[in-house]
């Protein structure tokens, strides 16, 4: 990999084989995020809807509740 300034760019150069995956994702997230004109706030709350939500849904996977008991 190799990094260099070209303008008012950073350009990132891969050898074919050897691109991480998971950095581009974070490259396409991070430019996905600078173009948001949601507040940081909304973002939390959001992201606290979808964690409870997804708790609710899937604590019985992670908690044993015993059926017997009242």
């Amino acid at each position: 990999m190799r990094a260099f300034l070209k303008g008012d760019k950073v350009v990132y150069e891969f050898e074919v084989g050897n691109v991480d995956e998971e950095l581009l994702l974070m490259f396409s997230a991070m430019e996905i995020g600078s173009k948001s004109k949601a507040k940081e706030e909304d973002i939390i709350s959001l992201s606290d809807e979808i964690v409870g939500k997804w708790w609710n849904e899937n604590k019985d996977r992670f908690l044993k509740v015993d059926e017997n008991s009242s």
